[in-house]
C-alpha cells in the first residue's frame, strides 16, 4: 500500500513490448479497492512516438500500428488530472481539469492493472468514453481506432470485445461523479519526475 504524496510511475507497455509511455503521479489515496493519483501540469512524462520521429498520429489509420516505436519526453500540457484505477478493474478513469475548471471524465480502457514497488503497468486498450461535465452523459470515442487495431493485428477481435464490454459495463455502473472533482494538491508537493529507470522491465 501507498501513502498520499509519493511518487509512482503509470506505464503503458507498447506494440514492441517495452514501456514507451510513462508518467509520474503523485498518490492521493490508496485503499483495498481504489487507487486515487494526480499528475500535474508541466509533469515530464514519456510518449510513444514513431522511431522516425513522427507523432503516432501523423500516419494514416490504416498503418498506425505497423511502424516501429520509440520513446520522446515532453510536458504534460493544458491539463491537471485526478486518475482512479479500480482494483481488478480494465480501466482507469480520468478527471480532467483545465485551468482550475473540471471539463469531464475520461474512461480510458487498459488491460488490468499490474502493481509494481513503485509501478503500476497496463497496455492501453485504444477505445475510450468521455463523459462531459456539461451533461454526465457518456460518449464512444476512437472505435474506428479500434477496428483498425484490430485489423492491423495490435490486438485480438476477442481482445477488442472484451474492452467493449468493459465499457459498456462502465457506462451502466455510471461511477461519475466520484467525489474527487474539487480535489486540490498539498501545496508542498513539488512537481515529480521520471526516475531513470523507468521503462525497465
Amino acid at each position: 500500500m501507498w501513502s498520499s504524496g509519493d511518487v509512482v510511475v503509470l506505464r503503458y507497455r507498447s506494440i514492441d513490448g517495452r514501456f514507451r509511455s510513462g508518467r509520474p503521479l503523485r498518490v492521493i489515496e490508496q485503499t483495498d479497492d481504489l487507487l486515487v493519483a494526480y499528475l500535474a501540469e508541466s509533469t515530464l512524462v514519456a510518449m510513444p512516438i514513431l522511431a522516425d520521429g513522427r507523432g503516432l498520429r501523423d500516419v494514416p489509420l490504416g498503418e498506425r500500428w505497423l511502424h516501429p516505436r520509440a520513446t520522446q519526453i515532453r510536458p504534460w500540457h493544458d491539463t491537471d488530472l485526478v486518475m482512479l484505477f479500480p482494483r481488478d478493474r480494465a480501466y482507469s478513469l480520468w478527471l480532467f481539469r483545465e485551468a482550475g475548471t473540471f471539463r469531464g471524465w475520461y474512461v480510458n480502457l487498459e488491460d488490468r492493472h499490474v502493481f509494481g514497488e513503485r509501478t503500476i503497468d497496463t497496455r492501453d486498450g485504444v477505445l475510450d468514453i468521455w463523459v462531459p461535465a456539461e451533461t454526465g452523459e457518456p460518449q464512444w470515442k476512437d472505435e474506428d481506432e479500434l477496428e483498425a487495431a484490430a485489423l492491423q493485428g495490435r490486438l485480438t477481435p476477442e481482445k477488442a470485445r472484451a474492452f467493449r464490454a468493459e465499457g459498456e459495463r462502465v457506462i451502466a455502473e455510471r461511477p461519475w461523479p466520484t467525489g474527487w472533482e474539487d480535489f486540490r494538491p498539498d501545496p508542498a508537493w513539488t512537481v515529480p519526475g521520471l526516475p531513470e529507470s523507468w521503462d525497465e522491465l
